[in-house]
């Protein structure tokens, strides 16, 4: 959107970050440190916010060694081409990822017990990528929590807006710079000026069906994060005159459930190696193998002639078996049990492969059969995918099973060109005046992936874009003034840190619990009379509807009838129902001292 002068500014901020996901919280968490005012932003609602950092695992890599390690990602990105500073600029961060750990978080980073090289172990210097963690455990949420915590320990610095989505950016038509972002906030278009800098951490494009047909050549993948990367950075990007790259490179785990539905992670996965031993295979449309099923999963790519390309994906590709298999699934006793025993529930059943074929629309599928069976019986050898002998067993008699997959998709990389400062090059790789990006919109990966440096690339990338964004510029007369901006409601902060920001009157306590199921804090008012428990109010909870948000009702009937928090949990929601507790006890702990 192109500034003019009968354009109105409704508030005034140092820096705007679009994009409340882990590179957005580290982009505010620094600009704030900056002594920058701060307003951060998110299309989605409070308690769903985060983008891909959320369903993380929180792995980042790690490494000592400049030389070994930049020659590790060149070979990564063979046959692509590279920006040399950018790339020299990220390996040196890495190599800083331990003291990064301790002196932002006060944390010493763990030695993960897993190396990202297996990826590609048969590259150079392998040995010299690894990687580290600053919370005990994995996609358990923690490594998001933690990134929240900065934020909403600098509230007073950040004001956060939930389901309030950018529009536009505002950009003076000589400069070329950015002055501000139209926001869309409570059904109301907004025009929001930043003095210093406007950080662009809105995630990828995962959810845009148009863009991943388009840019990444699918035609339909399965998105396995969150729900709301739609590809907004990339339409702001072009809208501020930026030169787009590595739009066509993405990563993937495997496979998912054809649902018919898009589902956040952790939706579906099945990648794992131990479904594909014995009489069962992987049917591309027409009923074909296509797909080494026993490979080792290296972010969706796959072994080709030398290299590892993502493959082209099928449109209903499907899970095919016989009946000793699907017997041998359904008694399965390892750790990945029930999941094996939930994808079976969804198999299609036909008495022979004729009759499997024309339900799933396979028409070839008898032959791949006839073949599969073939190579195990009389060549002993996969002469179609090189899928290892031993895991491969005839098929037997019927009946016979298929479950429909789709191909799916973890995140997308592609987004403005960023240089070593992360600042948004135009189409002749210039600056774009206080533009900033950083996280998983056009990050440096032009190929491939290797796991745990998408955690590095946005605690990197979010301190640059955010300290630099905070940079003081010189003084605009387009943003000098706004007047009542303060005072408008809508434009307050929708993020509250302590009982402090809640009211409480007399013989009442404000309690607060961050350890629910959800992201958002639990909050609760509690009403004493005569030291008794009047009233529990939930004045803020976002927990998961059909579980935490009909346990919090049951629980509050239980407490006000038992006078007392010691009540059995509910069951099915023992986190919610813990931190709800945590919350209760604090507030009668705080109305006590009233």
């Amino acid at each position: 959107m192109i500034y003019d002068s009968t354009l109105k500014w409704d508030a005034i901020y140092d820096v705007i970050v679009v994009g409340f996901g882990g590179a957005g919280a580290g982009a505010a968490r620094f600009a704030a440190d900056q002594k920058a005012k701060v307003l951060l932003i998110d299309s989605a609602p409070e308690g769903q916010e985060g983008g891909n950092t959320r369903y993380a695992g929180g792995a980042f890599a790690w490494s000592d060694n400049f030389d070994d390690l930049r020659d590790y990602y060149k070979q990564t990105y063979y046959p692509f081409k590279y920006d040399p500073k950018a790339l020299d600029s990220f390996v040196n961060n890495v190599l800083q990822m331990k003291e990064y750990s301790q002196k932002y978080f006060g944390i010493d980073a763990q030695y993960t017990g897993r190396r990202p090289q297996g990826e590609y172990p048969e590259y150079d210097h392998a040995a010299t990528m690894r990687s580290q963690t600053m919370t005990a455990g994995m996609y358990n949420g923690g490594f998001w929590k933690l990134l929240r915590k900065k934020v909403y320990e600098r509230l007073d610095q950040i004001d956060v807006w939930f389901s309030s989505p950018a529009e536009h950016l505002i950009q003076d038509p000589a400069s070329k710079t950015i002055l501000g972002v139209q926001i869309k906030r409570h059904g109301i278009v907004q025009n929001v000026a930043a003095k210093n800098g406007v950080v662009l951490s809105c995630g990828g494009f995962e959810n845009n069906q148009d863009m991943v047909q388009t840019f990444l050549g699918q035609g339909s993948l399965a998105p396995i994060g969150t729900l709301y990367n739609k590809g907004k950075g990339i339409d702001l990007a072009v809208e501020a005159g930026a030169r787009l790259w590595h739009m066509s490179n993405y990563d993937s785990h495997g496979f998912s459930l054809n649902e018919g539905k898009p589902r956040e992670k952790f939706a579906y996965m099945i990648n794992w190696q131990s479904l594909f031993n014995g009489s069962i295979f992987v049917a591309g449309d027409d009923g074909t193998r296509y797909y080494r099923e026993d490979e080792e999963d290296r972010h969706g790519y796959k072994y080709n002639h030398g290299n590892w390309i993502m493959l082209p994906n099928q449109n209903h590709p499907h899970i095919v078996m016989d009946q000793k298999q699907y017997d041998q699934l359904a008694n399965d006793s390892s750790d990945k049990a029930e999941q094996i025993k939930q994808l079976i529930s969804y198999a299609v059943k036909a008495d022979s492969i004729e009759e499997l074929a024309e339900k799933i629309s396979a028409p070839k599928l008898a032959e791949a059969v006839a073949d599969f069976n073939f190579q195990v019986t009389e060549t002993k050898r996969d002469m179609v995918l090189n899928r290892k002998i031993e895991t491969m067993l005839a098929f037997g008699n019927g009946p016979y099973y298929a479950i429909a997959i789709r191909h799916n998709i973890l995140h997308t990389h592609g987004g403005a060109r960023r240089n070593e400062k992360c600042e948004v090059l135009d189409m002749e790789n210039n600056v774009i005046p206080h533009l900033y990006e950083a996280g998983e919109l056009g990050d440096i990966f032009a190929t491939k992936y290797i796991g745990a440096n998408s955690i590095a690339d946005l605690l990197i990338s979010g301190k640059i874009a955010g300290e630099n964004a905070a940079w003081p510029k010189r003084k605009m007369a387009e943003v000098d003034v706004v007047t009542n901006a303060s005072e408008n409601p809508d434009l307050k902060s929708d993020a509250h840190a302590t009982s402090a920001d809640y009211e409480a009157g007399a013989n009442q306590g404000i309690g607060i619990s961050e350890n629910g199921i959800n992201d958002a804090p639990i909050v609760v008012r509690v009403t004493l009379d005569d030291n008794k428990i009047a009233k529990i109010e939930t004045l803020q909870e976002k927990e998961t509807p059909s579980l935490g948000g009909k346990a919090i009702p049951v629980l509050t009937k239980k407490m006000l009838s038992a006078q007392t928090t010691d009540v059995d949990a509910v069951s099915g929601a023992s986190t919610t129902s813990a931190a709800f507790k945590e919350a209760v006890n604090e507030a009668i702990k705080n109305a006590k001292k009233q």
